[in-house]
C-alpha cells in the first residue's frame, strides 16, 4: 500500500524515470499509444513490482508494469474471482 515515508524503494530502478511521464500519463483528451510506455516496461527490471503496487493501491490511470487500465481491472477481477 502508499506508504507516507515517500515512492517505494523500487521505483529507483524503474525505466520509466528516464522518459517523458506523459508516454505513461497522458492528459485527457491527448491522442498518444501506449505502445512505447509498454515497450519500456517490459525491459524495466522492476515491471513485475511496480504492476504489483498498482493493482495493490488499484491504480486507475496511466501505465504500470506495463498494463493499461483495462488490464489492471482485468486482473483484478480475476483475482477475484480466483479467491
Amino acid at each position: 500500500m502508499i506508504d507516507a515515508s515517500g515512492p517505494p524503494e523500487w521505483t529507483k530502478l524503474a525505466r520509466c524515470v528516464e522518459v517523458d511521464p506523459e508516454l505513461f500519463f497522458p492528459e485527457k483528451g491527448e491522442i498518444i499509444s501506449p505502445r512505447l510506455a509498454k515497450s519500456i516496461c517490459k525491459s524495466c527490471e522492476v515491471n513485475v513490482e511496480c504492476l504489483e503496487y498498482a493493482l495493490d493501491n488499484k491504480e486507475q490511470y496511466g501505465i504500470w508494469g506495463g498494463t493499461s487500465e483495462t488490464d489492471r481491472r482485468r486482473m483484478r477481477r480475476r483475482r477475484k474471482k480466483a479467491a
